[in-house]
């Protein structure tokens, strides 16, 4: 339950019980109508209120012409194996800043690739995802096996370790020889 929701409703209770409390203990008839007529209205307003945030829920904000979330069309990062099946995927939909790597007790990684078929051949701190200007980039984090990018055409780019490159959906990232498919 949202926040808002939650005060709509604990409004709704706290009026309901003015009416309640003023039928029982307010014995001048004038201030016990004014006070269920004013309780009452507040009650249906923060019932509505209630009703209108639990509809909007599910509904995406809109921001002046623009999608919230382009992301170059990027939802999910999924680990494939030699057969191009998906093993795992990672949610990065409204992020800003994935770190890739082998999680260990010092270092705590966004993309764990530790316990893949060639986790050894990724750095603790392998690369680095930024969602930056409308669109993913990766950068090398001055990694030993470095970082490639398949386009779906088939050509292989090889990243730079001084200048950050852009991941569009369709792209396969090979981090040491693990890959990483941009959906």
């Amino acid at each position: 339950m949202n926040g808002k929701r939650l005060v709509d409703i604990m409004a709704c209770s706290f009026s309901a019980a003015i009416v309640i409390l003023s039928c029982c203990y307010v014995e001048q008839e004038t201030a016990r109508r004014a006070l269920i007529i004013a309780a009452g209205i507040l009650f249906c307003i923060f019932c509505v209120l209630a009703v209108l945030d639990k509809d909007r829920k599910g509904r995406p904000r809109r921001q002046r012409g623009r999608r919230r979330y382009a992301g170059g069309g990027i939802q999910v990062l999924a680990l494939l194996d030699e057969e191009d099946e998906v093993v795992a995927e990672w949610n990065i939909a409204g992020k800003t800043s994935l770190l890739i790597g082998r999680d260990t007790r010092r270092e705590d990684v966004d993309i764990n690739l530790a316990n893949t078929a060639f986790g050894g051949m990724v750095d603790r701190q392998h690369a680095v995802l930024n969602y930056t200007a409308g669109q993913w980039y990766i950068e090398d984090l001055d990694s030993a096996n470095g970082i490639r990018i398949q386009k779906p055409d088939g050509r292989i780019y090889e990243v730079s370790r001084t200048q950050p490159c852009q991941v569009e959906k369709g792209d396969v990232l090979f981090i040491g020889l693990t890959r990483l498919a941009a959906q």
